[in-house]
């Protein structure tokens, strides 16, 4: 749990800095689920995927982070896939929403109001012992009933946001890396980490939130945008049982 504690609050400040934000609820190390939210058994849900939010590029020999388009591209591709491979495999009905925000200013609105409240969900509840006094004991967060007017003819139950960060090393980088080991210094290797949130379409609560701080697959390729996929959804709330599902 410290190391957690340490790349967690590290990671709220850059959501942050980006831009980015009452039942006893289920709360583990890397995922939280109001207690005894469960799909409704009678119809499968309908879920928005809104397009997942994708960094990903080069850590280059100096440490610094260089964005690859082609490399967004397929992961973005990949990763929406897979969410629908997903919902086919657990019965639940995925609608990609192929979003645009500087077309949709209140998507736009939405995704960066999601990352502040993220941001502070890990700072104030997964990963620290800094609790918010108004939330112990509660998972109460919420967008706002705005949410609502995204993309109501969609009609469907609940929004589903996704944000993955890759960084590889270069070449230069691994040299680099092998050299300072030789003299006896560490390094940090490249970095991927994401969250997912399942979001109730009617008052923009947030019913579900996953988090993983070292996320394994490579997203550039099927079978790794599908690892990270199951991953992410640790957790996802299951029809009817009333519980979080564990995978």
């Amino acid at each position: 749990m410290a190391r957690g504690l340490g790349i967690g609050m590290a990671l709220a400040i850059t959501f942050a800095a980006n831009a980015i934000m009452a039942q006893t609820p289920v709360v583990t190390e890397n995922f939280a689920v109001r207690d005894g939210f469960a799909f409704a058994p009678e119809t499968p849900p309908r879920i928005l995927v809104f397009r997942p939010e994708i960094k990903i590029g080069e850590q280059t020999t100096a440490g610094l982070f260089q964005n690859n388009a082609e490399w967004h591209a397929t992961a973005t591709r990949e990763l929406s896939a897979a969410l629908v491979a997903m919902g086919d495999k657990r019965g639940i009905e995925m609608v990609l929403h192929d979003d645009q925000p500087a077309d949709n200013p209140l998507m736009a609105e939405h995704r960066a109001l999601f990352r502040l409240v993220v941001g502070t969900i890990i700072r104030h509840k997964l990963f620290s012992k800094d609790p918010l006094p108004s939330k112990i004991g509660s998972f109460d967060w919420s967008l706002g009933g705005g949410i609502a007017k995204i993309a109501p003819a969609a009609k469907a139950d609940y929004g589903l946001f996704l944000l993955s960060h890759d960084s590889f090393e270069t070449a230069g980088r691994r040299a680099a890396k092998l050299v300072a080991a030789l003299m006896g210094n560490g390094d940090i290797a490249g970095t991927h980490f994401g969250y997912a949130a399942l979001v109730d379409l009617k008052n923009g609560d947030i019913v579900w939130l996953g988090v993983d701080l070292k996320a394994g697959g490579d997203v550039r390729t099927a079978e790794g945008a599908a690892q990270r996929v199951e991953q992410l959804l640790n957790g996802f709330p299951a029809r009817a049982s009333g519980k979080a599902v564990a995978r």
